[in-house]
């Protein structure tokens, strides 16, 4: 979010969280919706225009939603699948709008690019907003708790197990 919002974007975030809009504001996001109304319910193809762009780690029935709102010309990249890997939609939103879905690998990249990506965000890019609160270490003994705490929607950021 920061990195869009230091660019002046006006970024809009959505959580199922409620206890966190003061945090994803802190971030850079200027609106916070409930994720439940960025769920994609009746399989319409295409929707009242939105977003300009999306940057989606969800999938399923929310990016279904997105593609259906994208503005004229817009973009979604799609980053991750925690709300499923299937997407149900049609060639409107890309023939009417002619808009973008991006997909962001992570895995087959190249060393090159990651190296140019990477040195980007560590540069010109560089988000200012990060705390130590995204990222939690955690042993192997605590791992059990910390998944029954992520399951409970009660865990932000990332969590890694130092071995």
């Amino acid at each position: 979010m920061d990195i869009l919002a230091k660019r002046g974007y006006e970024v809009v975030a959505s959580t199922g969280k409620s206890n966190e809009e003061t945090y994803l504001k802190g971030l850079g996001a200027k609106q916070i919706i409930n994720r439940n109304e960025i769920v994609d319910t009746d399989q319409t193809p295409i929707r009242e225009e939105k977003w300009a762009g999306d940057v989606d780690p969800v999938g399923g029935k929310t990016l279904q939603y997105i593609l259906s709102t994208l503005k004229y010309g817009g973009s979604v990249a799609t980053c991750g699948f925690t709300g499923g890997i299937e997407v149900s939609t049609t060639v409107f939103p890309y023939i009417l709008r002619g808009v973008n879905w991006l997909g962001i690998d992570s895995v087959e990249c190249p060393m090159k690019k990651r190296l140019k990506v990477w040195n980007r965000l560590g540069d010109e890019l560089k988000p200012t907003k990060l705390n130590e609160d995204m990222v939690n270490e955690i042993s192997l003994n605590e791992l059990p708790e910390v998944l029954a705490a992520i399951l409970e929607g009660k865990v932000r950021g990332r969590t890694l197990v130092k071995l």
